[in-house]
Parts: structure tokens; C-alpha cells; sequence
């Protein structure tokens, strides 16, 4: 560039270097918007690439967790998985909670929720919790959900504690 010497300063370029600024700009402007356009261009193509990969990803992944191994497991077998998941001979009450065994597995996928209501084993034994001020619509969802606690436990015998 001529004006290599005065980029950067406090240099006051004169009328005829006004002009000469211009024409010098001109090329290197056409030159950043034709950039700029083919960047945007790319960037566009890009864009839909990304997309359309994230879209194969998505297609890939959920075939793929249709051949899970975890889906082959009959569901007897999966029964009895989840019979091991059950508290333990230090407290052998399951409780009415939804991070916990039984419920828990009912809020996995429909699969699972169908094999954990379907195993009466799972059901047959529950702590109920009564706290002092309860008020008449708790205690009327308590008495729905133990209710549905005892139905699915069917023919085995309940251990209940309070």
C-alpha cells in the first residue's frame, strides 16, 4: 500500500489522498463483500449439512436402540431383574415413591411399566406413611395409590407396615 507509512497514525490525509484512498478501496470492498457472500453461501450449506446429519444421527441412534440387548430379555426374566431391585432385609418395605423400586421401573418406558405391573412380587410389600396433618385429599390419593399397591400384587400375600 502507498499509505503503509501513515496506516495507523494520526496522519490527516489530504483531498488528493482522499481520492487516492478511494480507488485504492475500491477492489479490496468488492473483493470482502464477495467474501462475505461466498462465506454466507457456505455457511448456508453448511447449516443444512449439519442438519441433515443430525437427522441421520437421530435415525441411526433410534434403530439402533431397537437392537439393544437390554430388549431381549423376556420379560419373566426382566420380571426377576426387578425383583432384585427391591429394598433389602435391612428395611423389606418398598415405598410409594417414584425414584424407587417398583414405581421406579414403572416410569422407565411403556415396556418396562407393563412387566413391573405385571409382577405381582413387586407389590407385595409396602410402608405406608400417615403423618399426623394430613389433609383429606392426600389421604384420599393415599388411599387410591394403595389400593392400586395392593390390586397389583394379586394373589401373593402383602407385608404392610405403617
Amino acid at each position: 500500500s502507498p499509505f503503509s507509512s501513515v496506516t495507523g497514525t494520526n496522519h490527516v490525509p489530504s483531498s488528493a489522498e482522499l481520492d487516492q484512498l478511494k480507488d485504492l478501496l475500491a477492489e479490496p470492498q468488492h473483493e470482502l463483500k464477495r467474501l462475505r457472500s461466498e462465506i454466507s453461501r457456505l455457511q448456508s450449506l453448511l447449516d443444512a449439512l449439519l442438519k441433515e446429519k443430525d437427522e441421520v444421527e437421530t435415525y441411526i441412534e433410534a434403530h439402533r436402540a431397537l437392537m439393544s440387548p437390554i430388549r431381549q430379555i423376556p420379560s419373566e426374566t426382566l420380571g426377576e431383574i426387578f425383583m432384585h431391585c427391591l429394598p433389602t432385609d435391612i428395611y423389606p418395605f418398598a415405598i410409594r415413591d417414584l425414584k424407587e423400586a417398583p414405581l421406579l421401573m414403572t416410569t422407565i418406558c411403556r415396556h418396562w411399566r407393563r412387566v413391573a405391573i405385571d409382577t405381582p412380587g413387586l407389590w407385595s410389600s409396602l410402608h405406608i406413611h400417615l403423618p399426623p396433618q394430613l389433609s383429606e385429599e392426600v389421604a384420599s390419593q393415599r388411599t387410591t395409590g394403595v389400593s392400586l399397591w395392593l390390586e397389583r400384587s394379586a394373589t401373593l400375600p402383602i407385608s404392610i407396615s405403617f
